[in-house]
């Protein structure tokens, strides 16, 4: 009799971490039970729609496959396609004599209630398929080398376009007869990654003064001659599902001196981030090596905050993310963070902002090595791009 079972469930396109697991993309429903048997051994098994049990028996990894229909409760089940299926789990954890179900952090609550009405008993695994994540193996990293190479392809197609546009006198740009704004930029970005099979569904980032203060401002009207800006990508590859990042700094024209040593910072400090990132180091070993470079460059630290200074460039965000099957994975490179491990993929970003010089960020992302530090892909770091 199986005593311990756990439990993945949700709809595969938005639950990434049940994708992980079953390699299954579907847009409805679907649950993955792994049962634990007394003996030490594990079976798993994908309840999916009916119509998808064939698609799914050919590609999901799972040992068995079925529906909803096959695990029917004495009360039958409803007409409702998402109840039904928890109807179902529920229904099939009782008759393999489960006691105990762990579930993950992404379960909804729909599979927790029937199964709590079925009277077993529900536990939370808040680490379940989180691990398996983290560790990126092989054929992931040259997923996300593929997505990150697309990215690449679009940054250095939307910083030329910003860098050999036209000024006129007030210094406003234009590009093909019309004003170069932040939105025509976000536009062509997506344009070019959706011909290639891409998708952009948080948009880019195409900030500049005074927007780019805030450094998750999408970035609004037009762009001008001698003002930094900052070209965030991060799309996702339609194919694979797994995800690119990447930000650079762009200034058409002249650059400042404050928006050079800016980014003299801000280049220190990413390299400082990028090779503090050793297995068994913490995230926040790494943001401390990228904090101290900004320190010591003389600027600040102000967390999401306004520093005491408005004007004054800061740094106002932790250095970094893991990076997947989501843009934002754990573990984050901040204070607080644990240990690092060999094999995550993370993004390096520093970057400081300030009302009135502009920001700079440059951020690529870094596979953790035994031997080093790994940047998947090679583009310019610099501010001309002409």
């Amino acid at each position: 009799m199986t005593q311990i079972a756990t439990l993945m469930a949700g709809v595969p396109v938005t639950n990434t971490t049940l994708y992980h697991q079953i390699r299954f993309l579907v847009g409805d429903s679907a649950a993955l039970i792994r049962f634990q048997e007394t003996d030490g051994s594990e079976q798993s098994l994908l309840l999916v729609r009916d119509i998808e049990v064939g698609r799914a028996k050919q590609v999901a990894r799972a040992d068995t496959v079925g529906c909803a229909a096959d695990y029917c409760p004495e009360s039958g089940l409803s007409g409702d396609r998402d109840t039904a299926l928890a109807q179902a789990v529920a229904e099939c954890l009782g008759q393999k004599g489960v006691a105990r179900v762990v579930a993950d952090r992404t379960l909804p609550f729909i599979f927790a209630h029937h199964i709590q009405q079925r009277g077993l008993t529900l536990d939370y695994d808040g680490e379940l398929g989180v691990m398996a994540r983290r560790i990126k193996d092989e054929d992931e990293i040259q997923m996300l080398l593929k997505a990150q190479k697309m990215t690449h392809d679009a940054m250095k197609m939307a910083c030329e376009m910003i860098a050999r546009a036209d000024a006129d006198a007030e210094g406003v740009l234009h590009h093909g007869g019309e004003v170069l704004t932040s939105e025509r930029v976000r536009r062509q970005i997506t344009r070019y990654l959706m011909d290639q099979d891409f998708s952009n569904p948080h948009d880019s980032i195409v900030a500049t003064v005074p927007h780019v203060a805030d450094c998750h401002h999408k970035g609004t009207g037009p762009l001008k001659t001698g003002a930094p800006v900052i070209v965030d990508i991060f799309p996702c590859d339609e194919e694979t599902r797994y995800w690119g990042d990447c930000t650079r700094t762009v200034v058409h024209g002249d650059v400042t001196d404050e928006v050079a040593r800016m980014h003299s910072a801000v280049k220190a400090a990413k390299d400082a981030g990028t090779n503090a990132l050793q297995p068994g180091v913490t995230g926040e070993q790494v943001h401390a090596a990228v904090t101290e470079q900004i320190l010591a460059h003389g600027y600040q630290m102000s967390r999401g905050a306004t520093p005491e200074d408005p004007e004054s460039p800061a740094m106002r965000h932790g250095t970094g993310h893991g990076i997947g099957l989501d843009v934002h994975e754990p573990i984050l490179l901040d204070d607080g963070a644990g240990e690092i491990l060999e094999r995550e993929v993370f993004t390096v970003e520093p970057g400081l902002y300030s009302q009135t010089h502009g920001g700079v960020r440059i951020e690529d992302m870094v596979v953790v090595r035994e031997t080093g530090p790994e940047i998947l892909g090679e583009l310019h770091e610099g501010l001309n791009w002409d």
